[in-house]
């Protein structure tokens, strides 16, 4: 279920920009203790506060129950309003050759906190109609692109200065899994009260951005306007357009992702179909969020005994086999079953293809290459996978409409075809293990 298992959150949430400039230098310890309390609450604010997280069922069940739509309209409504997302390495090239009030990182963080905790506060004040909440969403999401790319560049200039990229990294990790079982019952909780609740929280937790980051974040105002990471992401893509490891990388992550998602088709079914009330949808996000949690840990283990080549084989059929188990999603007992076993099965099954993300960006190129990876990956699930699937769930053709079952086969039959380009990769990507070198 590739693309229900990834919905709950931002993928390269820390994915920075190609820094060309230094940053705040962090020389004591307690500068770094501060640091590492500013990204960490950073990462937590920006991702809870993201729409597809503490947002996700409140807004799929207001515009379901409120504004009528079905999943294809809701889907295609997602795909364009958080189009920033595919634009996030833009969005590093910004911060890094245009200062904001002196700095590179402290005045976008304080602005981008400001606009998104002014357009959710705008949601519960706003007409509830299709147009007025897209563009909110347009703006609520663009803000929050600009303060994850700046948080994703001080996550990279304190690791590298505080030789300590192992530990926010796992910092960051940590607060998803998190997030991930938190934003579940409480959504539920949310989406069965006056939208004006999921509003507020939002436009608290967004503007709580703004004090954070002008308490711990002591960035002089020194920067200058500096044109020349324009010149160098110039170098730097058309190095990532010889790569054959990218292209090879990019290839695969598309054709996973692409497959036609029932994510939001889920949603619609578990409430018209099963009528599971929100607050129990929210719980079994949770029990995914839980299966993932385990299955990190465990990913972290296999991947110092095998290959990637395998892991990567095997992630592709458990990704699929975590889709079929839908096929017997029929009730209470069975949905909380399957939900923490697709929350297992899916990530163990996505994470080496992040892996694989990793290796393959070319060395000088690591922040945009990245990022430009996690872009495809945004554009394959948010742009392709949840339209397309919910454009079949909604098709009125016999033995499409509404018809769950065909939906779960042809998204497992398209994840496997990926299969196919696993052999064919190369070798210097798939051959070692976690932590051997390579040439």
């Amino acid at each position: 279920m590739s693309s229900s298992s990834t919905d709950g959150g931002a993928a390269d949430q820390d994915a920075p920009s190609p820094a060309a400039n230094p940053g705040p230098i962090v020389r004591s310890p307690a500068d770094l203790r501060r640091m590492f309390f500013l990204i960490s609450a950073g990462l937590f604010i920006t991702s809870f506060g993201w729409p597809g997280a503490i947002g996700q069922l409140p807004f799929r069940f207001l515009f379901k129950n409120q504004f009528h739509l079905n999943a294809a309209e809701q889907a295609n409504f997602f795909a364009i309003a958080t189009f920033a997302w595919y634009l996030k390495p833009l969005a590093g090239l910004l911060c890094d050759s245009f200062p904001l009030f002196g700095t590179r990182r402290r005045g976008y963080m304080i602005v981008a906190g400001a606009v998104a905790g002014l357009a959710w506060s705008l949601f519960a004040i706003a007409p509830q109609s299709y147009a007025v909440f897209f563009w909110l969403m347009v703006m609520l999401n663009a803000a929050i692109v600009i303060a994850s790319t700046s948080i994703g560049g001080l996550l990279v200039e304190v690791g590298q200065e505080g030789k300590a990229t192992g530990r926010l990294a796992s910092v960051r990790y940590a607060i998803d899994m998190v997030i991930n079982v938190i934003a579940g019952p409480l959504g539920g909780w949310l989406a069965a009260r006056a939208f004006g609740w999921t509003a507020g929280l939002g436009a608290v937790l967004l503007f709580l951005l703004v004090p954070v980051t002008m308490v711990l974040v002591k960035e002089p105002r020194m920067a200058r306007r500096n044109l020349a990471v324009w010149a160098a992401a110039a170098v730097q893509f058309r190095h990532i357009l010889r790569s054959k490891t990218m292209w090879a990388a990019a290839a695969l992550l598309f054709f996973v992702f692409m497959a036609p998602g029932f994510g939001i088709a889920m949603n619609y079914y578990q409430q018209d179909v099963l009528r599971f009330s929100t607050e129990f949808i929210g719980r079994l996000q949770a029990l995914a969020g839980i299966g993932g949690i385990v299955a990190t840990g465990l990913y972290a283990y296999f991947c110092r005994k095998l290959s990637l080549r395998p892991l990567l084989l095997g992630g592709i059929l458990l990704n699929a086999i975590s889709s079929l188990l839908y096929l017997w999603y029929r009730s209470p007992q069975s949905a909380m079953i399957i939900d923490t076993a697709n929350g297992f099965l899916a990530i163990l099954g996505i994470l080496p293809l992040f892996d694989l993300a990793a290796r393959a960006t070319p060395k000088g190129s690591e922040s945009f290459g990245y990022a430009l990876l996690m872009s495809v990956y945004n554009i394959a699930v948010f742009a392709i996978s949840n339209p397309i699937g919910s454009w079949l769930y909604e098709h009125p053709s016999a033995g499409w409409h509404h018809n769950l079952s065909r939906l779960i086969w042809l998204n497992t039959g398209t994840s496997l075809v990926a299969l196919v380009l696993v052999p064919i990769l190369p070798r210097i990507l798939v051959s070692q293990r976690e932590g051997e070198s390579r040439p």
